[in-house]
This record gives structure tokens, C-alpha cells and sequence, in this order.
């Protein structure tokens, strides 16, 4: 067997290739700008201007007209694959892995089809609906289309019409135009599904106000098609030598790894990576407006965003940020929440998400180098500056955390009973010294400088450690054990506490007054501590640094509404109205808009609402 499953790509996605997986730019003939690593559908003979109209379909063309070597051809999508050897199985037709490696993947595919060397077709699983094929597509699409198709099976393929009519009256379809088959039987399909779609393509019927999806209507019919055409082909061939699978659908998988090329490893590129679940999205989209505000014209910047169980209506909101600047691009990777299980000190914050940051190492192996920035910063400057630090061969850079170095000069108990002393924990279990514990960085703001390092099997070194060790500042414990060895120390003014003066009375001197010069004038604000939150406290310091940052993104004014008990509050209705009067949202509002004057018009608009309605 001389396989070749094409893989259709219209997008940047993890690429999936292997001797027998080749992937495949569908619509390329109107592309911005070709996919790296891969073939085009707009090269030989083609149908590729028709993509919009054909969908995944250019692809299996280009296939049918310009593969004269393979003895099998198959079509995949970046997004959905075939279970060749059902690692996956499930009784539904659509499987969707939480996790999936593409190298395990290719493997286990290419395994399976150089043991089945005489296999003739492989399909997916039939998929029931809730209604018959017809009533479906009249429902869900235009029915002047299939009106069409009737006709055209009665006129010009009437021995297909017997099983196409049983097809359309039964609820059984087999999904998303892919397959694998002997080349003869590629031939036989293809013959009859572009004669078919190029006839309802040319037909007199208006389309000129079909939306982008009823837009794809060849593709809709040509998966009924397929149903048909295999329904007829097992009749015609019994002794047919068939396998049927599942899908594999990525939508909601975390696939590793997301780049593994060069793709972002150029002069010009700086790669950011930051993470948050829905809660603190909207802090995330002030962090992101503060780098784009001050982001050089000269460089392109790519956000990294691994995301957990946020909506994908204000996903796409988020993703609205990103829009004015050419400049920059949003990366979004849903990585669910693979932590959840992981052991966290009951004194620390509720969610394990912080470990996200760990995943980085496989999803972005190739990668040379990576700036991580948590949610709860505000940046001043241009962060190609912090990007670009000269590190010489140190695995990771950090800034100081001063306040964590008090324990060199007095004793530092903790609420944890697990670690009643603070220096003990660092020193036995944290393998530091005194030295390195002066010097012990804080995590909200790393680069990681993954040429220095085997970047996956660091990955899974530290992800290991996740599961078997108990940190009690969990992440940031654990890279500073980790790479005790191999750091380089940032100046402190790319990773600024807005905490106040007094929680920095017994740091060490040298530290002290570095902590305080660096408060001057601060390049990166972490609102690290829970009572130093501007969204949550009125006062605090850089607090105005913040909110003139929220006020670029979709989410100031549901923040704003939310931070003086408005409307958008994650306060319980009925306590927001007992704490919240007229009277007590005026004083907490006027407060804030002291502190912050550019927020009084948004205050006053939020209170007349509140209160002004009419009924």
C-alpha cells in the first residue's frame, strides 16, 4: 500500500504529517499567504478558487486529478482525523479526546495502514440524526438546493437514485467528507460527486444572499453524497474489504504540540504566553492592551493564550483586541483543566490553572525563545525589551521576589501546618541555599530560553514533579528548585509589586532598596496579592495603570459595574441590593472615581441605570 491521507488546512493549526499524512492548503488560490509546510490545492489541475463553495472538497479534487502515484487517497481535516486503529473508540461516531499527541497519532496511523495493506475502504462510523436526511438539510439549509440534487440523481445518475432516495429517508449520515480508498474507488466517487456538484454549482438557482455558512452548500450535499455513494458501492461489491471508525474531532482536544517549526523564530518575532480561565479574562484583556499599547511597529508579537472553560461568544470578544494591529496575533489554546486533580496548599489560591504554564514546553517545543506574562499585569513599555535580555546560556530569567527573601532575616511562619517555617521549607525542601534564596524569582513574569534546554523533556520532568510533589507557592516553588542553577535575574523594574512599603520592612537591605527604586518608575505593575487587586480594593497603588488599560478592552464597563456592586456583579442579587443602596453604591462609586477620575463618566452612567430606571 502507497497511501497518501490528505489533511486539509485553510489556517495556521497544528500540522500533522507523517510519510503518509500529507497536508494539504485548501483555498489557496485566494489566500493571503500560503500555509507553511505543506502543498497547495492551487497548483496543477485545480479547483481551488471554488474553496468557499467546495470546502475540504478542493483538496480530495486536487488529489483525484494530481496524485497518479498513491494506491490509496484519503481525505482528513486539521480538525478532524480518522481512528484508524480505534485507540479512540466509542460508540458514538465523533470522539473527542481530551488530550492527543500528533507524533502518537502519525504513528499508530502509519502502524495500522502498513498491517492493512489490503484494506479497500475506510469511512466513518454512521452518524445518526435526529431527523431524516431530507428533512434535515430542508431544515437547516436551502431546500431550492436539493430540489436540484433530486433532480440531477433522477436525469444523470438514475442508478444512484434507488439508494440515494433510501439515504434521504433515513437518519444515518456519515460525517465530514472522509474516507480512505483504493484508487479505483477514489476514481469511481470522484467521478460521481464533482459531476454532481458542478451541475447544482451551475444551476439556476439565487444565491446571492446566502450567508458564509449556507455558502458552503457543496459541502453539506456532498457528505449526503458520500453516505449514498458507500450505501451503493457495499451493495454493487459485497466482498468489499471495509472498516469503519470514529472521527476524531479536535475542536475541544489539546493537541500537542501547537508549532513545530520556525515559523515564530524570526529576528521579528516575540512570542508571549499568558493564561486564565473566564474569571479573570477581563484582566487578561487589560494585560494584552498594555502590551499592545506600547508594542514596536518594527517587531510582530504573538500571544500564546492557553484558556480554560471560557465561552467562546466572549472568547471571540477578547479576540475583537486584536484586531486593529497587524503587528500582533492571537493564538487561543483551549488546554481545559489537566491540573485539576494536582495537590494545592489550602492557604494558596482555589485554581491549579497556573500550572498551565507547563504545557508551554510541549505545545511550542521548537520555539527558541518565550516571554510569560501572568494575567494580573500591566505592562509600560515595550516588552520586545524584556524578550530581547541578553541570557547567555541560563534556562530562565525572573525578577527578585523580594518580599519572599525576608525569611534570610527573621523567622517566617505560614498558615499552612504543612510548612510552619517558612526557611526551613525553602532550604530542605526547596534545595535552595541562602544565596539562592535571596535571589528567589518571582513567576508572574519569566523568558524562557528554550534553545538552552531539551525543551520537551524539561516539559515532562516538570510536569511529573506536578503530580508527585507538594509545593506550597506551588508553580513558582517548583521553578525556582527546578532551575536554582540556571537562572538569570531580570532588574526588578520589569516585575513591580504594587504591594505597600510595609510588607517589604524585613527584606534584606540590598533587595529593600531595590524593591523600592524600582517602584519609581515601574516597567511591568503585578497586582500579585489578593488585597492589592484594583478591581477588588478602591486604593491601591498603580491602580489608575489598570483601569486606563481596561478601558481599551470590551470588558471595562461590565469590571467597573461589577467592582461597585452594578449590574455584571458577581454578587449575589439580593445581598448586592442590601449592601448596595443608592446611598452606599454613590459613596463606594465616589471613592473610586476620586482615586480614578477617568472613571466618573462610566460611574455615573452605571448609577443612573442602576437607579434611574424606568419601569
Amino acid at each position: 500500500m502507497k497511501a497518501s491521507l490528505y489533511t486539509a488546512y485553510h489556517k495556521f493549526s497544528t500540522l500533522i504529517d507523517s510519510v503518509s499524512i500529507r497536508p494539504i492548503h485548501v483555498g489557496r488560490a485566494k489566500a493571503g499567504k500560503p500555509l507553511l509546510g505543506m502543498i497547495g490545492d492551487d497548483t496543477g489541475e485545480n479547483i481551488s478558487a471554488k474553496n468557499g463553495r467546495y470546502c475540504e472538497l478542493t483538496a480530495l479534487y486536487w488529489a483525484w486529478k494530481n496524485d497518479r502515484d498513491s494506491s490509496h487517497i484519503g481525505l482528513m481535516h486539521y480538525r478532524r482525523l480518522l481512528d484508524f486503529d480505534g485507540t479512540f473508540a466509542g460508540e458514538a461516531a465523533e470522539q473527542k479526546p481530551a488530550t492527543l499527541r500528533t507524533a502518537d497519532y502519525a504513528a499508530a496511523a502509519e502502524r495500522w495502514l502498513a498491517a492493512n495493506g489490503d484494506v479497500d475502504l475506510v469511512v466513518p462510523k454512521l452518524h445518526r440524526m435526529s431527523l431524516t436526511m431530507r428533512d434535515n438539510y430542508r431544515t437547516r439549509h436551502r431546500p431550492d438546493d436539493l430540489a436540484v440534487v433530486d433532480a440531477i440523481i433522477r436525469d444523470h445518475h438514475p442508478a444512484y437514485l434507488e439508494h440515494y432516495n433510501a439515504v434521504m429517508s433515513d437518519c444515518d449520515v456519515r460525517l465530514a467528507n472522509m474516507f480512505l480508498a483504493r484508487r479505483e474507488i477514489v476514481d469511481e466517487y470522484c467521478a460521481f460527486v464533482f459531476d454532481v456538484l458542478g451541475r447544482l454549482d451551475a444551476a439556476d438557482v439565487a444565491r446571492d444572499h446566502y450567508n458564509a455558512y449556507q455558502s458552503r452548500y457543496l459541502g453539506f450535499i456532498s457528505e449526503r453524497l458520500f453516505t449514498v455513494f458507500v450505501r451503493k458501492y457495499m451493495a454493487d461489491h459485497p466482498q468489499t474489504k471495509l472498516r469503519e471508525v470514529n472521527i476524531l474531532n479536535l475542536s475541544e482536544t489539546l493537541v500537542f504540540p501547537y508549532c513545530a517549526d520556525d515559523s515564530f523564530n524570526g529576528a521579528e518575532q516575540v512570542n508571549i504566553a499568558f493564561s486564565s480561565d473566564d474569571a479573570y479574562l477581563p484582566h487578561a484583556a487589560a494585560m494584552v492592551a498594555s502590551v499592545l499599547q506600547h508594542a514596536g511597529a518594527d517587531r510582530h508579537y504573538n500571544f500564546f493564550y492557553l484558556f480554560s472553560d471560557i465561552d467562546p461568544a466572549r472568547l471571540e470578544v477578547f479576540a475583537s483586541l486584536f484586531r486593529p494591529y497587524r503587528n500582533a496575533t492571537l493564538h487561543a489554546i483551549n488546554v481545559g483543566n489537566p491540573f485539576e486533580n494536582s495537590y494545592r496548599s489550602s492557604t494558596r489560591a482555589p485554581s491549579n490553572a497556573t500550572y498551565n504554564r507547563f504545557l508551554l514546553f510541549e505545545l511550542l517545543p521548537t520555539l527558541k525563545r518565550l516571554l510569560y506574562i501572568d494575567s494580573d499585569m500591566i505592562v509600560t513599555g515595550d516588552v520586545a525589551e524584556i524578550f530581547d535580555v541578553p541570557m547567555g546560556d541560563n534556562k530562565i530569567a525572573g525578577v527578585t521576589d523580594h518580599i519572599m527573601t525576608r525569611t534570610l532575616t527573621v523567622p517566617v511562619s505560614t498558615v499552612d501546618p504543612e510548612v510552619p517555617d517558612l526557611y526551613q521549607y525553602q532550604r530542605k525542601v526547596l534545595g535552595l541555599s541562602d544565596a539562592q534564596i535571596s535571589h528567589y524569582f518571582n513567576a508572574g513574569l519569566l523568558v524562557f530560553n528554550f534553545a538552552a534546554m531539551d525543551v520537551v523533556a524539561t516539559g515532562r520532568d516538570l510536569l511529573a514533579r506536578v503530580e508527585k510533589s507538594r509545593f506550597l507557592f506551588r508553580d513558582q516553588d517548583l521553578l525556582n528548585s527546578y532551575f536554582k542553577d540556571s537562572y538569570y535575574r531580570l532588574p526588578a523594574k520589569y516585575n513591580v509589586f504594587n504591594s505597600r512599603s510595609a510588607a517589604y520592612t524585613n527584606v534584606p537591605k540590598a533587595n529593600f532598596d531595590e524593591a523600592m527604586a524600582a517602584k519609581r518608575a515601574p516597567f511591568v505593575v503585578h497586582y500579585a496579592a489578593k488585597s492589592y487587586k484594583p478591581w477588588e480594593v478602591v486604593e491601591v497603588d498603580f491602580g489608575q495603570l489598570y483601569w486606563q488599560a481596561l478601558m481599551k478592552t470590551p470588558f471595562y464597563l461590565s469590571t467597573l459595574s461589577a467592582a461597585v456592586g452594578g449590574p455584571g456583579s458577581a454578587i449575589d442579587p439580593d445581598l448586592r441590593l442590601s449592601i448596595f443602596s443608592k446611598a452606599g453604591f454613590a459613596a463606594r462609586g465616589r471613592r473610586l472615581a476620586d482615586r480614578y477620575p477617568s472613571l466618573r463618566p462610566t460611574l455615573h452612567k452605571i448609577y443612573r441605570t442602576m437607579f434611574f430606571r424606568k419601569s
